[in-house]
């Protein structure tokens, strides 16, 4: 028998029934999927040095007064705590957290942006390769992880166990999406990778988050408010059958102007209303595993198609001028955190001026009803 508690010091279990004994000595099995570590084994941070002058940095445009004093209030305050940056989607939560990345940086500390999906990944390492021209960034994901030092660290949630207790300040984005929502162990993963303070930012809170947050003292920046001064899309709500339902999705795609994402609750789904809609518009479609996901979402982007149906793989991360929004609830998947971010790919960027949402639902729904309180709320700060 295993005389002490056991704990793993990687993702926190203490429940002895996902301890096995193998052998060479105790493991965990709640986390054995990113590297066996034995429970005795010493895990050491890297330890890599800091460029001087990487802290510089530089904008090819003017924050809003909004979103300086919401950068200056999280520096203030990861002097105390950790932080909730919580913001709602378009406020520009990246390049609000610029500035504590600098302030960390500019003291010779470690620093990492972590978010959930690859290409999120590859696409933030270019753009802070351009804020901070001095630093070395190094974006690591699953497949390219063979160099993992750098001046600023950009990577995803799932390599976040490569840091165990190494980073000094962790900026965990979109900290309550897939894979991190309901993934008790991931987010302890990725919040032992930091020695130091965690900001998270999000436009939304999930049980997990909250849970991982009353561990630890955070404080709150609040930002209502996008840079253009937009209110939020407030849908218009269709409470239908099914097949009723996609008789009005036809005639709301007839008058749609510009390019609309369709939300779909399953894979199955996505596929089939593609294959009817198809018949009457210039559509595709897209879901996780898709082999030909990242074509059909840059066919999309490139204007070659209208329409794109999509699961919530599209809900974060992707932003199209002008588009428009209509979400297909015919089943009860979506949350509110789904919900908004969905809604949130409407009138994103300053130069955005076009784009209607709505929602089509089979059944009612409470997550509808706060998600309608939750964008008024936002829109009454305007």
């Amino acid at each position: 028998m295993y005389e002490k508690p056991m704990e793993c010091k990687r993702c926190g279990n203490r429940d002895p029934a996902y301890f096995y004994k193998g052998h060479k000595g105790y493991y965990c099995r709640k986390c054995v999927r990113f590297s066996r570590i034995l429970l005795e084994e010493e895990i050491l941070p890297l330890d890599y040095e800091i460029a001087e002058g990487s802290e510089e940095y530089s904008f090819d445009y003017r924050l809003t007064d909004q979103q300086l004093e919401a950068s200056r209030k999280c520096v203030e305050g990861l002097k105390y705590a950790d932080v909730l940056l919580y913001c709602v989607c378009g406020a520009g939560k990246t390049e609000i957290a610029v500035a504590s990345i600098s302030e960390y940086l500019s003291r010779g500390l470690k620093v990492a942006y972590a978010i959930s999906r690859r290409e999120v990944v590859i696409e933030l390492t270019k753009r802070f390769e351009k804020i901070f021209s001095n630093a070395r960034v190094t974006g690591v994901y699953g497949g390219h992880h063979d160099e993992l030092t750098g001046d600023l660290i950009v990577c995803t949630c799932h390599q976040l166990f490569r840091y165990y207790q190494t980073f000094d300040l962790l900026i965990l984005d979109e900290a309550d999406a897939f894979p991190l929502k309901g993934n008790e162990t991931l987010m302890n993963i990725s919040v032992n990778a930091c020695k130091g303070r965690v900001l998270y930012s999000t436009a939304t809170v999930d049980d997990t988050l909250r849970k991982v947050m009353k561990r630890r003292p955070y404080r709150t920046v609040e930002l209502y408010v996008r840079p253009s001064f937009k209110p939020l899309a407030v849908p218009g709500i269709f409470y239908l059958p099914k097949y009723a339902g996609l008789f009005v999705l036809y005639v709301l795609l007839r008058k749609t102007e510009g390019q609309c994402i369709i939300f779909t609750t399953s894979k199955k789904d996505c596929e089939v209303f593609y294959r009817i809609f198809s018949r009457f518009f210039s559509c595709t479609y897209v879901y996780a595993d898709l082999p030909e996901r990242k074509q059909h979402i840059e066919d999309f982007r490139d204007k070659k198609y209208r329409f794109i149906f999509a699961t919530t793989v599209l809900e974060r991360g992707i932003t199209i001028k002008n588009v428009s929004v209509i979400i297909l609830n015919f089943a009860k998947i979506f949350d509110q955190s789904n919900l908004i971010q969905m809604l949130g790919r409407v009138g994103r960027g300053t130069d955005s001026l076009k784009g209607d949402a709505y929602v089509i639902s089979d059944h009612f729904d409470p997550d509808i009803r706060e998600t309608l309180k939750y964008l008024k709320k936002a829109n009454s700060y305007l």
